[in-house]
This record gives C-alpha cells, structure tokens and sequence, in this order.
C-alpha cells in the first residue's frame, strides 16, 4: 500500500475516506437548505455516515462505515432502515481496509456488488512533486484549455456536459439527481473545472478541499473528445490549485484498471486501496 509524506497507509485511507464521507453528508446538508422539500437527511452510523439525497440517485449511499472497528448488526439495521424507510436501495461504499465482518455480514444480509473502484493518491509538494507534474500533462493537452467555473451560468454546462459523459444522455436521470450534484458544486471549497476542446465543452471535474485533502471527483469527457487529453488537462488544473490552496495530498476514484486510472496514475497518483459497493433493495 502506497505511503505519502510520513503517513501510513491505514492512516491515509481513514483520511481519504474520511474525505469522501464528509462531502457526501456536506452535500445532503447544501441540499436539505437550499430545498427543504426535497428530503436530503443523514445520520451517523458504523463509524461513518449514511446520506439521502433523493431515490435512486447514486449519491444516496453509506460511507466510511467499518474503519474504525466491527459495524454491529443493530447498526446495519438501522442504516438498512434509514435508506428502506425513504423508498431508496442501501447503497454501502466499503473499504478494502474496512473490518472484514461488515463485508461477511452484508453479503448475508442478501447485499450483492454493485460496483467497484480504485482509490488513487498523490501528495502535493516536497520532492516528488516535480516527478509527474504540472507540465507533464500540460504537454500532453496543448490543445485543451481548461477554464474555472465562476457563475451559475457555467455550473450548468458543466453539469450537463459531466453527467453526459457518465450517463450519454440527461432524459433517464432520476429527477433530483441534478439537484444533488447542483448541491455539491456549492459546497464550501468546492471549484468546478472545465475543458475546451476549440473552445467547445468537451470534458469537465471538480474539487472539494477539505483539512488539506484535495478530493477530485465527477471527472468526465465527452465521447467525440476521448483520447484527446481532457483528462490529463483537468488533472493538471486542478492540482495546480489544490497546490496553491495548501493541500498536502490529493485524491480520486476510477474505475479499475480502465483509462482514468492510467491518466490519474501519469499525472504522479498511486493506488492505495479497493472500494466495493454493496448494495440492498427495499424488500430484499
């Protein structure tokens, strides 16, 4: 497991998914303000956190649950409870560093795997820094302008040009998935990037900060513009900032093994661990 700054590898995956869970109850909290209405809630639960944030929306889930030791049962049914109750599936992100019993005892409880992703970090200053940064991808992306997003104007397209890219369309979204992603863009510490390509959206990402972390996260690239340097770009931008903010270490979620892993992996990052989601539906 990769090492950072003195940091060990256990310590730094309880701060990077420390880090993940926080912008997921941060974000139900933006959106429980800005629309009561819309039922966004969380609750503490298994040593991490579960939020709501709208049925079937995927950023309805569990974070950071099993990393500090076993998760009980009366705690799982309760999380069960906390999701089943709003009429959404219990979506639960876990952790390779996780106890192993949560893992066993939702596969019991009829959970099955969803999802699953690679965690990557990359620390920021000090002498590694030069090894893979800016400039390496900056060269790569000549062509790609990367702009920050200042207005809501800007928020918009950039949400729509990275749900596009994850989903190929916006028709089929549940409704208040945008508005929770329209949440997190207002999060404090929150910056939305995007890429041009002719000055034509063509991919985008943002960044939470959070104690020093830099969280990257929604990073997406719209198919006419693959394997042009979007992402590389995005990446460089974005830890330009994070540098410039004071971060000490940057984070980001791929899929495993898949393109955006190996982009991440140019630009300096390194795997650390594994998350599975697991996931329950109402009546299962």
């Amino acid at each position: 497991m990769a090492d950072a700054r003195g940091v060990t590898g256990a310590e730094m995956v309880r701060r990077v998914e420390a880090g993940w869970d926080a912008i997921n109850v941060e974000t139900a909290r933006t959106q429980r303000a800005m629309d009561p209405s819309s039922g966004a809630d969380w609750i503490a639960v298994g040593g991490g956190h579960a939020a709501f944030l709208g049925v079937g929306s995927f950023l309805s889930q569990a974070q950071g649950l099993g990393l500090d030791g076993p998760v009980g049962e009366a705690e799982i049914e309760r999380l069960e409870r906390f999701f089943h109750d709003r009429g959404t599936p219990v979506q639960v992100e876990v952790a390779t560093l996780a106890e192993s019993s949560f893992l066993t005892a939702l596969s019991l409880r009829g959970y099955t795997i969803a999802d699953q992703s690679h965690s990557l970090v990359r620390p920021l200053g000090g002498d590694r820094d030069g090894e893979n940064g800016p400039g390496g991808a900056a060269r790569e992306s000549a062509s790609i302008e990367v702009v920050r997003v200042e207005d809501d104007g800007g928020w918009g397209t950039l949400l729509d040009v990275t749900l596009r890219a994850f989903f190929g369309g916006l028709e089929a979204l549940p409704p208040l998935m945008r508005e929770g992603m329209l949440a997190m863009a207002r999060l404090p510490g929150n910056t939305g990037w995007l890429a041009l390509a002719d000055g034509e959206p063509a991919g985008g990402g943002s960044l939470w900060i959070h104690d020093g972390l830099a969280l990257f996260y929604t990073d997406g690239t719209l198919a006419p513009f693959r394997r042009r340097g979007v992402h590389s770009a995005l990446l460089d931008a974005r830890l330009q900032h994070a540098r410039e903010a004071g971060c000490d270490l940057a984070a980001i979620v791929t899929p495993p093994g898949g393109g955006s892993q190996r982009t991440a992996q140019r630009a300096g990052f390194v795997l650390t661990h594994a998350r599975t989601m697991m996931v329950r539906y109402p009546g299962g």
